[in-house]
C-alpha cells in the first residue's frame, strides 16, 4: 500500500450550513486515514469595528465559542480529536492561508462556495478561489452534499507540468482506498495530430499512475474540455476528481478559468493539486 499523500490536514470552516460537507469529509479522512486534523475558524480583523462596537464584538466572540464547542462535540461523537484555532485577518481567505502556512499544512479541506452574494454567479466562491490562488498546498473543495469517495477516482490531466503530480496523487489515493482510477485527457483539436498527441500524453500518465495503483485505466476524449470532463465524471460515476491548479483563476467580472467550471459544476469533491 502506498503512503498517504497528506499528513497535515487543515479543515477551514465557519461552521455554517455551507460547511457541513467539508466538515463531514474532513472528519472521515482523519478517521479512515489516521492523520491528525487541525481546524481553522477564520474571523475578520477590523480594529475600527472593534473599537466602535464592543458589544457586537463580544457577541461575535460568543458565537465563535459556540461554534467551536459544537465542532468539538461532533468530532468527539465521530471519535476524532480536533486541534482548533481561531485566526484573525483583514480578509477571511488570508486567515486560512496564514494558518496553512504556519502549520505546514499539505491539504486544506474547504467548502466549495458559501452564502450567495452579488458574486453568486461564481461557480466557486470568491473566498475559496482566493485560498486556491494564494496557498501552496493542495485544496479539497467539498459541496454541501459531498461524502468520502467510495466508487471511483478520476484524474483530469492536460499537457501541462501539473500532469504528473495529478496522476501520481490520484493514484496514491486510489491505492489507499482500493478504488479504480481513470486518467482522463481531452483533445481540444479536431485534427489527427491533436488526438495522437493527447493519446500519447494519456498513455504516459497512465504509466505513472500504474506505479502506485493497479486499477488504472486511461480515457481520451475529443471536444470541449469542460464539457468532456464533466461528461466523463458522470459516465464513470467518479466521486472524487483530481485536477491541477494551473489555469485555475478567479475572474469575478469576466471569463472564468476552466477549472472553476469543472469544480463548480460537479456535486462530488474536487482535489486541486498545485504544480
Amino acid at each position: 500500500m502506498s503512503a498517504y499523500p497528506f499528513s497535515r490536514i487543515l479543515l477551514a470552516t465557519e461552521h455554517t450550513e455551507f460547511d457541513v460537507g467539508a466538515e463531514r469529509l474532513a472528519f472521515a479522512m482523519a478517521k479512515r486515514c489516521g492523520v491528525p486534523l487541525r481546524v481553522v475558524v477564520p474571523m475578520l480583523d477590523n480594529p475600527e469595528y472593534e473599537a466602535e462596537m464592543p458589544d457586537l464584538v463580544l457577541r461575535d466572540e460568543r458565537q465563535i465559542a459556540d461554534k467551536i464547542t459544537s465542532l468539538e462535540q461532533q468530532a468527539a461523537a465521530a471519535g476524532i480529536q480536533l486541534d482548533v484555532h481561531v485566526r484573525r485577518r483583514p480578509e477571511i481567505h488570508s486567515a486560512i492561508v496564514a494558518e496553512a502556512n504556519d502549520s505546514g499544512t499539505d491539504l486544506i479541506v474547504i467548502r466549495r462556495r458559501g452564502k450567495p452574494s452579488f458574486l453568486a454567479r461564481l461557480l466557486v466562491g470568491e473566498m475559496v478561489s482566493k485560498v486556491i490562488r494564494d496557498t501552496s498546498c493542495s485544496v479539497l473543495l467539498v459541496p454541501r452534499a459531498g461524502n468520502f469517495w467510495s466508487n471511483r477516482i478520476l484524474a483530469a490531466v492536460g499537457d501541462t507540468p501539473a500532469a504528473p503530480a495529478i496522476a501520481k496523487t490520484a493514484a496514491t489515493i486510489a491505492s489507499i482506498c482500493s478504488l479504480p482510477l481513470t486518467v482522463l485527457s481531452v483533445a481540444q483539436g479536431s485534427d489527427a495530430e491533436s488526438m495522437s498527441k493527447t493519446q500519447s500524453l494519456n498513455t504516459l500518465n497512465v504509466a505513472l499512475a500504474s506505479a502506485s495503483c493497479n486499477q488504472v485505466s486511461g480515457e481520451v476524449r475529443q471536444g470541449n474540455l469542460v464539457e468532456q470532463t464533466l461528461a466523463a465524471v458522470k459516465d464513470s460515476a467518479a466521486d472524487l476528481v483530481v485536477i491541477g491548479r494551473q489555469r485555475y483563476h478567479l475572474f469575478p467580472f469576466g471569463t472564468r478559468g476552466f477549472m472553476q467550471h469543472i469544480a463548480g459544476n460537479m456535486e462530488v469533491p474536487t482535489l486541486v493539486v498545485p504544480a
